[in-house]
């Protein structure tokens, strides 16, 4: 099996090492994750077998030096420190991993500490304030015991990764069932998006949660949204889906509100490329995220230069666009798109709008002006409507307009009288 090979069918994570060539060597580790328990079995046989023909592992150093300590502390934007090249730091070795999801790391790590406190050599924690909570709690925390175990507790991504080379797998095996007894029950899932940022890593995800809000379909939108509207939530309700959603119009006529509504109302994870990261749509990292990602909506704001017509602009990336939606990619991913727009729609690439390819589109405007002016009576308002009025126009009625009208240049020549 090639390199390449090896690294796509194992799922490694997208943050490995990279190192100067000169000076550090690439580590890969194993990456052991939830299984189909019709296959788990079969999986655990075959890992002791691996285990039981463990060779010994050649010395990094042949290879290259250590890596510096600097390489170790992570981009703040994704966290304190890096386990895989912490675990390197250390030990100078490629790590195994196994990872226990969904744990309840305050009450897991208290466990730990009291149960392992005479084998634990060393320990880094980072605390930190959660939210709007006034004392601060652990978030990331790294025991090291045994021969080269590292257990790292993820409180706020609800996880613990166990790191090791030479430490016998069985008393990891013990400490992970010890673990699994803090499995949090499966609470109501919290809205939340996730931001593509770039880092000093590369591409990089950031997740936050999102604040659910009223907001009632039919009155912020005009009678033929409704049909619309219930195509998108049903086709993006279910899983194993692809497909395309389109939403252009004026700004102000309430495109982002909507996309806020059906972040915070479907149960799906929400991938967000912001306007300013455009070009990433064509970054190989951004498919390493949607890999790690399946089943998931990606949302590009602003998408007037992504979706152009290819024949107008030669550099539209619409054929990223259209991989990931409806091409090899697709069928792997099940990624399903949203597009929000200004620009009309004549404007976009016509293999954009395929029949199979298309979940829906649709044109926001004005608020007819019955619509409206119910709408701004219910907020409170006792303004008269005469004509169709924006949402954004409804709801910020108090604020003053600072828009300046742009004054006309008048062409031709003044007659001038002479005396």
């Amino acid at each position: 099996m090639s390199k390449q090979s090896f690294l796509t069918n194992n799922k490694l994570y997208r943050n490995n090492i990279s190192f100067s060539k000169a000076t550090h060597s690439v580590a890969i580790p194993n990456y052991l994750y939830e299984m189909n328990p019709n296959h788990r079995q079969a999986m655990q046989l075959r890992f002791r077998t691996l285990n039981n023909h463990q060779v010994n592992a050649f010395e990094a150093e042949s290879m290259s030096l250590k890596i510096s300590l600097g390489e170790v502390f992570k981009d703040r934007t994704s966290g304190y420190l890096n386990e895989l090249t912490l675990f390197i730091a250390h030990f100078n070795a490629i790590p195994n991993c196994c990872i226990e999801n969904n744990i309840n790391c305050m009450k897991a790590s208290q466990w730990f500490s009291d149960e392992f406190t005479s084998e634990i050599q060393d320990m880094h924690y980072n605390k930190r304030y959660f939210k709007s909570r006034k004392k601060a709690d652990y978030d990331d925390i790294f025991y090291f015991l045994y021969d080269d175990l590292m257990v790292y507790f993820d409180t706020n991504m609800s996880t613990v990764r166990f790191l090791f080379r030479k430490t016998d797998i069985k008393l990891v095996e013990e400490i992970i069932e010890g673990i699994k007894k803090f499995k949090g029950r499966k609470s109501r899932r919290k809205p939340r998006i996730s931001l593509i940022v770039n880092t000093r890593f590369g591409v990089d995800i950031n997740t936050m949660e999102v604040t659910k809000q009223k907001f009632n379909i039919h009155e912020n939108y005009n009678d033929d949204f409704e049909e619309v509207h219930q195509t998108i939530i049903k086709r993006l309700s279910k899983k194993n889906e692809k497909g395309l959603v389109l939403l252009h119009g004026k700004p102000g006529t309430g495109k982002t509100s909507y996309i806020r509504y059906l972040c915070a109302t479907l149960k799906k994870d929400i991938i967000f490329l912001p306007p300013n990261m455009a070009g990433a749509i064509t970054n190989p990292d951004l498919i390493s995220i949607l890999i790690d990602n399946p089943n998931s909506i990606f949302v590009i704001e602003d998408a007037e230069n992504i979706v152009a017509d290819r024949e107008q602009d030669g550099k539209s990336p619409v054929s990223a666009l259209l991989n990931i939606s409806d091409g090899l990619l697709s069928n792997c991913l099940n990624i399903q798109i949203i597009c929000s727009f200004n620009t009309p729609l004549s404007k976009v690439d016509s293999a954009l709008l395929r029949k199979g390819r298309l979940i829906a589109k649709y044109e926001f405007n004005e608020l007819d002006v019955k619509k409206a002016q119910h709408l701004s009576n219910k907020l409170g308002f006792v303004k008269t409507f005469n004509s169709p009025m924006t949402l954004a126009a409804i709801y910020n009625q108090e604020e003053k307009d600072f828009v300046v009208e742009k004054s006309k240049c008048k062409i031709g020549f003044r007659t001038m009288d002479i005396y």
